[in-house]
């Protein structure tokens, strides 16, 4: 079962993936983490869902910026 710090890595790791610093990555991924944990709550949704919706969201983001 994965835990707290398994998913700080993968979404950290995602971010690296993407350019970000070291730094920048653990401090995107430690708030995204936080953010979703309270969408989670409040939508009563899984945390799972709640990080992937917040993720789609950066990504989609960053390719809008891309292109404009």
């Amino acid at each position: 079962m994965e835990n707290d710090e398994d998913h700080l890595e993968l979404i950290k790791s995602l971010f690296l993936k993407r350019g970000a610093s070291e730094q920048q990555a653990h401090t995107m991924a430690s708030q995204l983490l936080k953010r979703a944990g309270q969408i989670a709550g409040e939508r009563k949704v899984s945390l799972v869902e709640a990080v992937e919706t917040l993720l789609q969201r950066i990504f989609e983001a960053q390719e809008a910026d891309k292109d404009a």
